[in-house]
Order: structure tokens, then sequence, then C-alpha cells
């Protein structure tokens, strides 16, 4: 870890990949992406999380790319959006203080990173 703008990326990727996503298994999160698919709750809940074992390697592996952290910085504030705009969905369960902290909080720290880095 070079600088405190690493440190807060670190933080952003830990807001989103532990926080969020522990709490999108808990939320049943899968069922916004995967019910299509046909397959039963248990086999969507278990694909929606082996595909995170290769997003977090990928994570891992670009993190310190000055153009991946701007990239994930502008998804953080993307993932928030799109939260917001699917609050209302019967499947979007995100609507305790715990919940938003992650994905708000996120976005909120993906922005002071966004601009720590391009000022």
């Amino acid at each position: 870890m070079n600088t405190l703008l690493d440190l807060l990326f670190l933080v952003n990727v830990g807001m989103l990949g532990v926080g969020h996503e522990l709490d999108a298994i808990r939320q049943k999160e899968w069922r916004i992406f995967l019910d299509w698919t046909g397959l039963s709750e248990e086999h969507q809940y278990q694909l929606f999380t082996a595909l995170h074992v290769p997003l977090f390697v990928w994570i891992v592996w670009r993190w310190q790319l000055p153009n991946f952290q701007l990239g994930f910085d502008i998804f953080l504030v993307l993932h928030a959006v799109a939260h917001f705009v699917l609050r209302n969905h019967p499947w979007v369960n995100f609507d305790s203080v715990f919940s938003r902290f992650w994905i708000y909080g996120g976005a909120a720290l993906g922005l002071l990173h966004l601009f720590g880095v391009l000022l």
C-alpha cells in the first residue's frame, strides 16, 4: 500500500466486496440476476456465490491499476443508483440502515476516492 488513496480504494473494495455482498447473500439478491435461468433458488444462490470468486480474484489482480480504480469508483456510484432505482422492487430488500450503509457508503467513498485521484 503506497498512499492513503490506495487505502481508501481497498476500503471501497471491502465495502462492496465484503459488506454489501455478504448482505446481498442474506437478502437473496441472486433472484434479481438469476431468476430467469429457471434454476432452483438453491442453485441460483450457489451460482451467485461461486461467481464472486473469479470476480474478487480479478479485483485483487487489477486493483493497483489507476484506470481500474477509476472504473471501480464509477461502478460504486452506478451500483448505488441502481439500488435506488430498484428500491421498490419486491425482491430488493436492502431497506435497513445496515444494508444502505454498504451501498451508499461505498458510493460516497467511491466518489471521495475518485475526486482524490482526479484532483
